[in-house]
């Protein structure tokens, strides 16, 4: 007789949940700018142009990364043409690929009930849901170092010589997603591991493989080469050193934070299953005892301390360290006794946004820009009764979870991930997407309809051409320029023809500078 966790209906429960989580909502929302816009608009234009070599952005080479998400975006946008849904489905693919993975590693390490709570959490965190299905490299990234590291833990418990060709592939592959941290992630955190247990010997041994290194070569070095045949050694100073050992020296376009950065994150980031992190963490120490969790702290130590040290910090970094936190609360689920402790969290958080009406409202008369105005004001027109319905309903039934006792920790906990997937991705992203980039969209369609050349000036909301489905030019405006920016931008030009406006977003004809 099965397990409850590796039942039918419990397994059926987690995949309907992983599927919504990564799939409701894909096409519904407009690309957000800057990184989705870009990403999908480099695949455009690989699409247009028929060379799949060198990504171009707005008809310039875009060497900041590999081509692995630009490939998959032009293939599916060949499937189901040029749409929002076309466009992040790769991701959400790869991330599905990950949750199944995560899931078999921890049922033959663990057992099937932390396989399912860590799926679970991973897939209804806040962050991770977001991240996981959004048009960027990332969900490339975290499947492939993901694999890399279940891979050389395998080769430290067998040393088996298909682990450690699996692992190059996997290399090889994020480092055509990524680049460089694809291969420095595993390699440096696993090093730390094999050190601490005294087994440097058959680290070195792994690592210099050489049908390994031929497997990654192989894989991995063509792109590289035939970038160099079009552009010699060039992009190399752009791939590597500007968007990787630059970016950990400084902060690039004002990334910046201190080096406790990341722990807000993570706290926000775990949402609503907080409580079941902080109690990991309270029984970490005990944990690590055990060879496996000692290297998951080590791979999450890792990738935190790396990021922290780093100029520029970025949200999603951390993600990247984020399955050993699962893989904790996972194995400390069943010890969070006081379900009042769980219900804080996802409270607290559906609680600021049905007050986030009025916060806004308050905050309207210390707004002094004109565009953050503009847009603060657009929310408020999408905070209708609709959105304090459906956080009333929301809140509605996390306060009755208490009186359903028959429930299991297993069946609440996966109600409130559900709830709050629910409020992030069916109610949430689809308002701020009509706030900050529908503008974006009306007025590239209105552009595409009218046959207009555009000038975007001062701003950098690719996603435009996109919609527009051609580039556009940038640089300082003449008079007769049909110019796409922000309204705060006009305020020195003399007179102008507004041709679309709203939340901030405007596309106008200058009649004279």
């Amino acid at each position: 007789m099965p397990k409850p966790f590796e039942s039918k209906p419990y397994l059926l429960f987690l995949a309907a949940i992983v599927l919504f989580s990564l799939f409701a909502g894909l096409g519904s929302v407009p690309l957000f700018d800057e990184d989705e816009g870009a990403y999908s608009e480099v695949a455009r234009e690989m699409i247009v142009s028929g060379d799949f070599v060198t990504p171009r952005l707005n008809g310039e080479t875009f060497f900041h990364k590999p081509p692995m998400i630009y490939w998959a975006q032009a293939a599916s946008v060949g499937l189901f043409g040029l749409n929002e849904f076309a466009l992040r489905l790769p991701c959400a693919l790869a991330s599905l690929v990950w949750a199944l993975m995560l899931f078999r590693f921890t049922s033959r390490h663990y057992n099937g009930q932390v396989a399912w709570y860590a799926v679970l959490f991973m897939v209804t965190s806040l962050q991770t849901s977001i991240v996981a299905k959004a048009a960027l490299a990332d969900a490339f990234l975290n499947l492939f170092v993901t694999l890399s590291m279940f891979c050389i833990y395998d080769y430290y418990r067998h040393q088996h010589r298909r682990s450690i060709y699996l692992t190059f592939i996997f290399l090889a592959l994020g480092f055509l997603s990524k680049g460089p941290i694809a291969i420095l992630i595993p390699l440096g955190a696993s090093g730390l591991f094999f050190g601490l247990k005294g087994r440097w010997k058959i680290w070195f041994k792994a690592i210099f493989n050489p049908v390994g290194w031929g497997a990654l070569l192989v894989i991995a070095l063509p792109w590289y080469v035939a970038l160099y045949r079009q552009h010699g050694p060039g992009f190399i100073d752009e791939i590597f050193f500007t968007h990787n050992v630059a970016r950990f020296q400084t902060a690039f376009e004002g990334h910046s934070g201190s080096i406790f950065y990341y722990l807000p994150v993570i706290l926000l980031g775990m949402l609503p299953h907080t409580a079941f992190l902080l109690k990991a963490c309270l029984g970490l120490k005990k944990m690590v005892q055990n060879d496996l969790n000692l290297y998951l702290a080590v791979w999450f130590g890792f990738v935190l301390i790396f990021f922290s040290l780093a100029g520029t910090k970025l949200h999603h970094y951390i993600v990247y360290g984020y399955i050993p936190l699962f893989l904790f609360m996972a194995q400390a689920a069943e010890e969070v006794r006081h379900f009042v402790y769980q219900l804080v969290w996802p409270l607290g958080f559906i609680l600021v946004l049905f007050f986030l009406p009025q916060i806004a409202v308050q905050a309207q008369p210390y707004i002094k820009d004109e565009f953050a105005g503009l847009v603060v004001a657009g929310a408020l027109d999408n905070f209708g009764w609709g959105y304090r319905l459906a956080l009333g309903l929301a809140l509605l039934a996390l306060f009755g979870l208490p009186f359903y006792k028959t429930l299991s920790k297993a069946a609440r906990t996966a109600f409130i991930g559900a709830v709050v997937l629910a409020v992030t991705h069916v109610l949430v992203l689809p308002i701020a997407g009509r706030i900050m980039q529908l503008p974006v969209k009306e007025a590239a369609l209105i552009a595409k309809a009218q046959n207009y050349q555009v000038n975007m000036w001062q701003m950098s909301y690719h996603s435009f051409s996109v919609y527009r489905q051609g580039l556009v030019h940038k640089g300082q405006p003449a008079s007769g320029d049909i110019v796409i920016t922000k309204i705060n931008k006009l305020k020195d030009v003399r007179q102008y023809k507004v041709l679309y406006q709203k939340h901030g977003i405007v596309l106008v004809r200058i009649v004279e500078l």
